[in-house]
């Protein structure tokens, strides 16, 4: 019978104060446990498959981390590739092109114009006309 429920979580804590008591069972002269699930060899293969693990999840962590970093490398050289394409299309078809509305850029032909009020009335100085 288990001393613990198979889904109770041990803390990293936990953790390291069993295995500090693993180390000072082991140094015990003579221990011979009534039940033989609590012996120095259970607690060592349970130790050695808890180091199994920890590593197992280090290797697993260092994959992660480098797949991770090949995807960043791979989305910045996709950008530079992708911006550089923009810039030729800019300049080979030209600003207001649709090849380059369809990457996705605005053409200059579709930005408003705009104007001071001024202007729309006739009036450079931008007073109100006078009145007759």
């Amino acid at each position: 019978m288990s001393n613990i429920k198979p889904d109770t979580r041990v803390t990293a804590q936990e953790a390291d104060a069993d295995i500090d008591s693993y180390l000072a069972l082991k140094a015990i002269p003579g221990y011979t446990p009534h039940n033989p699930a609590h012996s120095v060899e259970a607690a060592t293969a349970a130790y050695n498959e808890l180091r199994a693990a920890e590593e197992d999840v280090l290797l697993a962590e260092n994959a992660l981390a480098a797949a991770r970093d090949a995807v960043m490398d791979g989305r910045r050289a996709l950008r530079n590739v992708i911006i550089g394409a923009k810039n030729e299309v800019r300049v080979i078809y030209g600003v207001s092109s649709n090849e380059l509305a369809s990457l996705g850029i605005k053409k200059k032909s579709d930005y408003a114009k705009h104007s001071s009020p001024a202007k729309k009335n006739g009036n450079a100085s931008g007073a109100a006309p006078d009145a007759p």
